[in-house]
């Protein structure tokens, strides 16, 4: 009986042991998705912390600078009134503008007095796809044959 017991204790503790570590480790690296607006009402709540920020590219808020031969830009991300300033370096996406839509993949950090989300990555949607479904749906519709098929 004493073997018996002791096998059970010595199993359940292993089993404990990996269900801890699963759930430390899955802990260490969850990422909130959040939109512009629910972050920028409390910056301070959100530094640090692993962060997909989703918002419109503010028009004239890209700035762009090589240094130390390494491409910097700076842009303010938009949505439904609320901004937050954003930094990235590297290569950007192709589709990135103004007016695109995007999301920056980060941290928010508190540094020399102001917020800043410091994104390592960044996800532009490409509106130009939609915009053409957009102007297919209405080809079958009166006077669709006066309309140009592409926008120039």
């Amino acid at each position: 009986m004493n073997e018996r017991a002791t096998k059970i204790l010595f199993t359940v503790a292993v089993v404990a042991a990996l269900s801890g570590f699963v759930v430390y480790s899955s802990l260490g690296s969850a990422s909130y998705y959040k939109m512009v607006e629910e972050v920028a009402p409390e910056l301070a709540k959100w530094v640090d912390k692993d962060l997909r920020v989703h918002g419109f590219v503010e028009p004239g808020s890209i700035q762009e600078q090589i240094v130390d031969q390494r491409v910097t830009r700076t842009f303010v991300l938009e949505s439904k009134g609320e901004r937050l300033q954003v930094a990235h370096h590297g290569p950007k996406p192709d589709t990135f503008k103004e007016f695109s839509e995007v999301v920056a993949e980060g941290r928010l950090v508190h540094r020399d007095g102001q917020y800043v989300f410091e994104a390592n990555n960044l996800m532009a949607k490409c509106p130009s796809k939609y915009e053409g479904a957009k102007q297919n749906k209405n080809l079958g519709a009166p006077g669709a044959a006066d309309q140009p098929l592409f926008a120039e």
